[in-house]
């Protein structure tokens, strides 16, 4: 079984559990690459639209994994147990829905070791809800396929409060900490393209002199600014 540049990235971030929550699960790949690796003892394949988990279905039955794999029919954590996964995973939607599923299934959470998390924007929401979780991240990975960049990061529970690193900074929740302090050339390249798209944007507003314009254009120039200050850091 072979899975996407994307979910390989993923499924690398998933350490060896008695069961994990595939939250968005779609086809269940993922959900069965770990049960076949063994890196999972059981998985609960949890979908919001029925089309996708009969898929995920067929992919289960398809790899003999009726007896370790259940499927879901849920809106994100609503028919996952308090306890009953250690590791959750929610990759491929937006970050405004997936800090919404964490945040409704706070009690779950809270019964996690471990999340994985790979939110396809608005990564600052979902870093901001981790923490609040009670969770600190500990990695982040970068990778680059069919023409666009994604980034996943691991949060595990943060069980010694007191010892908890230096605070975020707000280009942190924005950016990661992980990754630009590994100067990892993949973001790099990413940060790169979005800093150019964002000087692109600058310049048009300040040529198109109109009230608009006018309007949106301080924070354009400090989104710029602070992408800069980033790319300035990961190259030193």
């Amino acid at each position: 079984m072979r899975l996407s540049e994307r979910l390989r990235m993923v499924a690398s971030m998933v350490h060896r559990c008695d069961t994990v929550a595939d939250i968005g699960c779609d086809h269940a790949y993922l959900s069965v690459w770990l049960l076949r690796e063994g890196i999972a003892g059981k998985a609960l394949a949890c979908d919001v639209r029925p089309g996708p988990l009969a898929k995920a279905e067929e992919t289960i039955a398809f790899f003999h994994m009726q007896e370790r794999a259940r499927t879901i029919l849920c809106d994100g954590l609503a028919g996952v147990r308090p306890g009953e996964a250690q590791v959750i995973v929610m990759a491929g939607m937006g970050g405004l829905l997936m800090t919404r599923l964490l945040a409704d299934g706070a009690a779950v959470v809270a019964g996690a070791e471990r999340l994985v998390l790979q939110p396809q924007s608005d990564p600052e929401l979902v870093r901001r809800q981790v923490y609040a979780a009670g969770f600190r991240i500990e990695e982040e990975q970068c990778t680059f396929e069919d023409g666009k960049y994604y980034v996943a990061f691991a949060a595990v529970k943060d069980n010694a409060p007191e010892k908890r690193e230096k605070p975020y900074e707000p280009w942190e929740y924005r950016y990661g900490r992980c990754l630009t302090a590994a100067k990892n050339e993949i973001y790099l390249a990413w940060l790169t393209a979005e800093c150019e798209k964002k000087t692109a944007m600058v310049r048009n507003l300040l040529a198109a002199d109109t009230p608009l314009a006018a309007e949106r254009l301080p924070g354009a120039a400090e989104e710029l600014a602070e992408l800069a200050g980033v790319i300035r850091r990961m190259v030193d």
